[in-house]
């Protein structure tokens, strides 16, 4: 059951990281036609700022959770390395606990903001004028994937014998052959 869920839940978080790297492609668009435009026609853009800004948090918030599941994340392999399996098992199991916890927090609160910004119909004050709530919208989503991404970790700590050599499979898949 778990390694289902698991599995389905990667292949979702899959998709939400191909459309953040889409959007990372049509943002290195917007910003070279702002950059062109500017140059050789003296015509500024500047809807290309804050579709930049509002483009950078829904790709953080998209591709997160793929990240943390394929375990290509900053982290310190060298001291994980070095403890011995049952202490990189209590260390895995503290850290997801501890991070499900903050990002279950950071998306109800960010939750509660979504809504109040949604029911006052509060505008962004910048050159587009349009509701607050789409551009932010994806932090308590995303916040809330990636809170159960890392209790699907946590689950790969419980369950799994040796969880550090199973991520590390993970994170290496593809390298030599640039498949995902």
């Amino acid at each position: 059951m778990f390694a289902k869920v698991y599995q389905y839940f990667e292949r979702f978080a899959a998709v939400l990281a191909a459309i953040a790297a889409l959007l990372t492609l049509a943002m290195s668009f917007w910003v070279t036609y702002d950059v062109l435009a500017r140059k050789f026609f003296d015509i500024g853009s500047p809807w290309s700022f804050d579709l930049s800004e509002y483009s950078l948090v829904w790709i953080t918030f998209l591709g997160a959770p793929w990240v943390l599941l394929q375990d290509r994340h900053v982290r310190i392999e060298l001291l994980v390395d070095a403890l011995p399996v049952l202490l990189q098992r209590i260390l895995g199991v503290v850290v997801c606990v501890v991070a499900a916890f903050i990002c279950g927090v950071l998306a109800w609160r960010t939750g509660v903001a979504a809504i109040e910004y949604f029911e006052r119909n509060v505008y962004m004050p910048r050159i587009w004028r349009i509701p607050r709530i789409w551009p932010y919208c994806i932090i308590p989503i995303g916040s809330g994937l990636l809170c159960f991404a890392f209790l699907l970790r946590l689950g790969l700590y419980l369950t799994e014998r040796d969880p550090e050599a199973t991520l590390r499979t993970k994170a290496s898949a593809g390298q030599e052959s640039g498949e995902v």
